[in-house]
């Protein structure tokens, strides 16, 4: 039996800042908005990379680290935040040539990016827009 939620639904689920909680970050993504989702897979490739940079780049990468996804799902859209524990002591290293094009990815396939930075926390935010079917966004 089908239980529809009326609309907009928030989810929210707290992560370790380990490299492999990116994997269950894109399972509880993939759980949360379902097979159906037209966007999907886009969904599911923007949390990766904001899970990933929040692991590499802020606090929440370090011991005891964690982190939060949210979910707002609505009939056109699903707007995606994630929020960690602020900027790291230390930029992390990276290999000459390798990396720098998360962000550009999520920028590319999202809406509404914005970022807020508080002392102990930084907030990201992105809306996935449904495509327009038959007249009606979906």
């Amino acid at each position: 039996m089908d239980i529809l939620l009326p609309l907009p639904v928030t989810c929210a689920k707290t992560f370790l800042g380990l490299p492999e909680e990116i994997g269950a970050a894109r399972e509880w993504v993939r759980c949360v908005l379902g097979e159906q989702c037209p966007r999907l897979e886009d969904a599911v490739l923007v949390a990766s990379e904001l899970a990933t940079n929040t692991i590499r780049h802020s606090a929440s990468g370090a011991a005891a680290g964690r982190f939060a996804l949210q979910i707002e799902l609505t009939a056109t859209s699903a707007g995606l935040t994630c929020i960690d524990m602020g900027p790291a002591l230390a930029p992390a290293p990276r290999p000459a040539g390798e990396g720098g094009r998360g962000l550009q990815i999520v920028k590319c396939l999202t809406s509404d990016y914005t970022v807020r930075d508080e002392p102990t926390s930084r907030t990201v935010r992105c809306r996935l827009v449904w495509p327009e079917q038959d007249g009606e966004a979906r």
